[in-house]
């Protein structure tokens, strides 16, 4: 008997079909995946880009909807609920593409504007099985923070903005330092042998916080305290600097000085300036038993420093109110002139000092009244015998206005 003749027929063919449905199954996910895995990225790209156009009309007051539907446009979602949908939302909500995974610090937020897109991606074999569309969602955040103001560096007491100085910031002679209600933010990254910042000697430095963002050097029981690693900010800083102009000259009578632009040299001797901005030419010194008193007033320096004498009197406020408000002393980015104070323990300084371009002194006058100030310059020097002491307070000195910031936060 023909054993062969036993065996089941049409067994390789089931095979077969069946390999061929298998077949067709995976190009189908190959081909109806893919379209969609692309649908995907272009649509999270075009969220992207519509979150952006929003938050970027946002910070300057104009219809953020209509910037961010006309973005979705022009990468071809026009909204039309046939194919796609375009959802603009300020605040976020919960993300429906991901209802489980959208961080409550943005729901509700009006800072950040929300884009999501869903899209219907029609199927070339999927619908065989009754798929005829698959649907992928693109969600995008984006930030629009405002211009605003603030405390300048983080409401430090104290600030060096070099970027790159060995001793940027230096504590030495043989004086205590005290910052009160303000740290010292370090923003050198250097990392030479003395440190970004440096205290020797017997000088001792005591801060609610001493930042640093490259290394440092001290004697240990001298700094209280220890530094701590930071991150540095960018320089120039983002912060907008004040724009000051002086539409008219000075005057001077007598011993009292009005508002205006003046030469430095009015600055020496017994002087009373009157409340206002002082627009200064030179570089001004004021000598030991010179007496400079002024309230409400500013001191911009054009294109010179100041240079205050030991034995030097000065009793000098920022104004309370007005765009300069708590704005002392102050020195623009394309002026490094140096600054050195001294003074004794009668003289005042209330408002702030703004160099950020120049390297500024400082030698105590062994009041702890004198400094009601923060003191922002390029590098700082802290020396003498005398005992200095920074008191900050936020409603005392200027804050500085913050460009509009926008990002993509998801």
């Amino acid at each position: 008997m023909n054993q062969r003749s036993k065996q089941p027929r049409g067994q390789a063919l089931i095979f077969i079909v069946f390999a061929i449905i298998g077949l067709i199954g995976l190009t189908a996910l190959a081909v109806d995946g893919g379209n969609a895995f692309s649908e995907k990225r272009h649509a999270q790209n075009a969220a992207d880009a519509s979150a952006l156009a929003a938050a970027l009309a946002k910070v300057h007051d104009q219809d953020w909807l209509a910037a961010a539907r006309a973005r979705a446009a022009s990468n071809g979602y026009t909204n039309n609920l046939t194919r796609d949908q375009v959802i603009v939302n300020n605040p976020p909500v919960v993300d429906d593409c991901n209802p489980n995974d959208t961080p409550s610090i943005y729901v509700g937020n009006s800072e950040y504007i929300q884009v999501i897109i869903r899209v219907k991606v029609p199927t070339y074999f999927a619908s065989v099985v009754g798929w005829d569309t698959l649907n992928v969602c693109a969600e995008s955040i984006a930030r629009a923070r405002p211009p605003h103001t603030e405390p300048m560096i983080f409401g430090n007491a104290m600030v060096g903005l070099s970027p790159h100085d060995c001793q940027a910031v230096r504590v030495h002679g043989t004086s205590d330092t005290v910052l009160i209600d303000g740290g010292l933010f370090v923003n050198s990254d250097s990392t030479c042998t003395q440190g970004a910042f440096n205290q020797s000697g017997s000088s001792t430095l005591t801060a609610p916080n001493i930042c640093v963002v490259g290394t440092y050097r001290y004697d240990v029981g001298e700094v209280s305290p220890p530094p701590s690693h930071c991150n540095p900010v960018p320089y120039p800083p983002q912060m907008i600097m004040p724009e000051i102009t002086c539409s008219t000259a000075g005057t001077k009578t007598g011993n009292v000085i009005t508002p205006g632009t003046i030469p430095a040299s009015w600055l020496s001797g017994d002087v009373t300036l009157q409340p206002g901005v002082y627009c200064i030419n030179g570089d001004a010194t004021i000598n030991a038993h010179d007496e400079v008193q002024g309230s409400d007033i500013v001191l911009y320096f054009m294109n010179g420093g100041l240079h205050i004498n030991g034995g030097a009197t000065l009793n000098l406020d920022a104004p309370d109110s007005g765009p300069y408000a708590g704005l002392l002393i102050y020195l623009p980015l394309n002026n490094d002139s140096s600054l050195i104070l001294n003074g004794n323990a009668s003289s005042t300084f209330t408002g702030s000092i703004l160099a950020p371009a120049s390297d500024i002194q400082i030698n105590g006058t062994g009041s702890a009244d004198t400094y009601q100030t923060q003191v922002i310059g390029y590098t700082l020097d802290i020396i003498g015998t005398s005992d200095t002491v920074i008191r900050y307070n936020d409603n005392q000195n200027y804050d500085a206005t913050v460009p509009p910031q926008i990002e993509i936060v998801r």
